[in-house]
């Protein structure tokens, strides 16, 4: 990701049609993939539907835009935690979208990986790179939701699903805990170094991450920083994003941008 040395920019796209929203966004943010491989990184942590999980609408507007605009190769790439991750494509609607050649659909948990280390890390001092994932233009396309442990899951957090497991049956990231939730997710987002936040907040989760209430928002969040991505979300969600720990820790190895006074906010209706 990239940051500006002042200022990060946060759109929120306000709507209820995911295309309009998304392409208006993007558009808005000139955003130009670096690479000819684009990666959507839904959150499909369980096989249920938004918004526990991302919509799957909003991962095709995504896919749309890249493949009408760039040419774009598009990849939809999950590792699920809670489920096998091609049970919650079929589920909730992702294999067809594959099966008409929108995109290519990709299991994370099973990917083959390039063993990376950086003794500099909070507390993964190695990790399994996705091949998948090498030299492409990485989308994390998150849903705004709140959450038990963390307070909010949300673009960075989303990322942990982007890993490599050997685990098998339900809580395949499990290990992120052992190691520390919130330093995991920092260390996870630095070696991957997604390029774009997409945050689905029409409908958000409330009150449990695996099956909490929906609450009407009718937005997306849009930014080339997750960190201020997802410190707007958070504000919205009612949680101060000091208070948040990863990403209060994110902005200290200056992931990006947690404190308001560096966050240039533009609202947008579609």
């Amino acid at each position: 990701m990239t940051l500006d040395k002042n200022r990060s920019k946060v759109l929120i796209v306000r709507g209820k049609d995911p295309e309009k929203m998304v392409f208006k966004g993007l558009k808005q943010l000139g955003i130009k993939p670096t690479s000819k491989k684009v990666v959507i990184k839904p959150n499909l942590i369980i096989d249920k539907a938004p918004p526990v999980t991302t919509p799957v609408e909003t991962v095709v507007a995504l896919a749309r835009y890249f493949k009408e605009n760039f040419d774009s190769e598009i990849i939809v790439a999950e590792g699920s935690g809670w489920c096998e991750t091609f049970e919650a494509f079929r589920k909730l609607g992702y294999i067809n979208f594959a099966k008409k050649g929108l995109f290519k659909l990709i299991d994370l948990n099973v990917d083959d990986y390039i063993l990376i280390k950086n003794n500099k890390a909070l507390v993964l001092k190695e990790f399994k790179f996705p091949k998948t994932l090498r030299n492409s233009y990485l989308i994390s396309a998150a849903v705004m939701k709140t959450h038990s442990i963390t307070s909010v899951t949300l673009s960075l957090k989303n990322m942990l699903g982007a890993t490599v497991t050997e685990r098998k049956g339900i809580a395949k990231k499990s290990v992120f805990h052992e190691y520390g939730i919130h330093s995991s997710i920092v260390d996870v987002v630095s070696y991957l170094k997604p390029s774009l936040a997409v945050i689905d907040g029409r409908k958000a989760c409330i009150g449990g991450e695996l099956g909490g209430r929906a609450v009407n928002y009718d937005l997306m969040i849009f930014s080339r920083d997750l960190v201020a991505a997802d410190a707007v979300a958070s504000i919205i969600l009612g949680y101060n994003p000091s208070s948040v720990t990863h990403l209060k820790l994110a902005s200290q190895v200056k992931l990006g941008y947690a404190d308001l006074d560096k966050i240039e906010v533009i609202e947008l209706e579609t």
